[in-house]
């Protein structure tokens, strides 16, 4: 499952479950859509706290979908996420897709406020404290 949500910084998407091939092809186009539709440059909230573990047949989906918020204007990223695997497999998404600047993962079971160290990544360029942070 999938949902992105407009805000004020740009877009925050919420990502849980198991994501399809299918969902990720409809979240791409809404992608598109909606990134021509914000201000630039914008910043992206992702919180993946819920999803399960990707399967490598959609990697390279969610590789374009990085691909298009780099290319749209994005500015910076947090990406929050609560398993070591799913780091590993972030880490890829951003290396594939050329868009390491600027993107910092978070481990929300690391740190219960997780979602302040992300604004403070997204609205004031703090970076997380390395404690907290998966990043780059």
């Amino acid at each position: 499952m999938y949902k992105f949500e407009k805000q004020d910084y740009g877009l925050k998407l919420t990502v849980s479950g198991d994501l399809t091939k299918q969902e990720i092809s409809g979240m791409t186009v809404e992608l598109k859509s909606l990134v021509g539709s914000i201000s630039k440059p914008f910043s992206i909230l992702v919180d993946a706290r819920e999803t399960i573990t990707l399967d490598q047949s959609v990697i390279h989906l969610l590789v374009k979908c990085q691909k298009i918020v780099q290319a749209a204007g994005r500015q910076s990223a947090a990406i929050v996420i609560n398993s070591p695997v799913l780091k590993s497999q972030g880490q890829r998404i951003t290396l594939d897709s050329g868009s390491t600047e600027a993107v910092r993962f978070i481990c929300s079971a690391k740190n219960a406020d997780w979602e302040k160290v992300a604004m403070d990544w997204i609205l004031r360029g703090k970076e997380p404290d390395p404690e907290f942070a998966l990043s780059r």
